[in-house]
């Protein structure tokens, strides 16, 4: 789910895509209809918006982490691939986010998830993006160099060195190997078509790892099939937030800004694979983010039975636990892990066919947001 401390907050973007609608089907995600850049942004404004609107159509088509391995069950951040987010991604390295620049990134999604494990020793981590680059030629290039750059120097987080490797079954991979505090970390950048698909794995040894990234590319690679790219003529035309529903979204600290449909939010689910069966039934058809997380189901039916699913999955795998909800708000429940810290409580908000997860730190927080959650949502159609 979303979380305040969530790294690399983008600048808000929307996105117009088509929805998902059987789980494990293709479905052909075609070019947005184009409108013009609203009259409050300069040329260079709404090419930075367009660029990251086109980062959250690449998220419709990104695969699923427990699709890749079902061990990863537990959501850490998914968000648009911008160069800097890049950098944080591969451990705050400068010389990778570089690279980003210099071959153009024009848009890219990122989702990463662990195994819920305990600890540093305990917890395997999957993370699995998409890059887009200007041509082919150009993303050839970019998987080349981010490779190299990974090996010529240490990134802000680093202890030890990357160095080059192959992964057996997939050749065309430019792959390194980080060990590090004792575990072993592999990084692949894969170039196809115009797309660099990156790949970091840490989990196990290195059979483990390759076999990660050749699955990864396995199942992406026809999920990139279905991707129809907007033109660069047309990035600064993308429609902005065309389902209505990043409005609904109130505060402004979360973290995987913008707004998606019925797959990309699949990569935001606390249980995934859950989620693959149960947003297609209650209809899930788009979600945002800013600072809470809003969802449209079909209707008022199946909003509520997705927050209660909702509250059932964040439960489980945060351990928390019911809590005291605020009286004169309808259509609230909440949750909390008894702690001290930014996301230790959870309002679930239903309002006719939407749903909304709002995070404080403490029960004020949590129910003076529901209450202002439960405002918008009721204006809401």
């Amino acid at each position: 789910m979303r979380r305040m401390i969530r790294v690399g907050a983008a600048v808000a973007a929307m996105i117009a895509l088509s929805a998902c609608e059987e789980p494990g089907k293709t479905v052909r995600v075609p070019a947005p209809t184009s409108s013009a850049a609203t009259s409050t942004e300069s040329p260079e404004q709404a090419l930075r918006t367009g660029k990251l609107a086109e980062g959250m159509r690449i998220a419709e088509v990104l695969a699923l982490p427990t699709d890749i391995d079902p061990r990863y069950v537990r959501h850490a951040s998914s968000d648009v691939l911008t160069s800097a987010r890049l950098m944080v991604s591969t451990g705050h390295h400068a010389a990778i986010a570089a690279v980003a620049d210099a071959n153009d990134l024009l848009a890219g999604f990122l989702s990463q998830r662990s195994n819920g494990g305990k600890g540093t020793a305990g917890t395997d981590w999957l993370t699995h993006g998409v890059m887009r680059f200007p041509d082919a030629a150009t993303a050839a290039s970019a998987a080349t160099e981010f490779a190299a750059a990974a090996t010529s120097e240490r990134g802000m987080m680093q202890s030890a060195d990357w160095t080059p490797a192959t992964v057996a079954d997939a050749p065309e991979a430019r792959f390194v190997l980080l060990e590090e505090r004792g575990r072993l970390e592999g990084m692949a950048f894969t170039p196809y078509r115009d797309y660099v698909i990156f790949t970091e794995v840490r989990a196990g040894g290195r059979s483990e790892i390759e076999a990660t990234v050749v699955e990864a590319l396995k199942r992406q690679r026809p999920l990139l099939e279905a991707f129809t790219p907007t033109t660069e003529s047309e990035l600064a035309r993308l429609p902005y937030d065309p389902d209505g529903i990043y409005a609904l979204s109130v505060g402004d600290n979360g973290g995987g800004r913008g707004a998606y449909r019925q797959h990309a939010a699949l990569l935001f689910a606390e249980d995934q694979q859950a989620a693959v069966t149960l947003y297609p039934k209650v209809g899930v058809s788009a979600m945002a983010n800013k600072g809470s997380t809003v969802y449209r189901a079909a209707d008022a039916a199946g909003a509520t039975e997705l927050a209660t699913a909702t509250a059932a999955a964040i439960g489980t795998a945060r351990d928390m636990k019911t809590a005291p909800a605020p009286a004169d708000v309808p259509g609230v429940s909440c949750l909390t892990d008894g702690n001290e810290h930014a996301n230790a409580w959870v309002c679930l908000v239903t309002a006719g066919r939407h749903v909304a997860e709002v995070w404080a730190k403490t029960s004020d927080d949590a129910h003076a947001g529901a209450r202002e959650q439960q405002r918008v949502l009721a204006a809401a159609k």
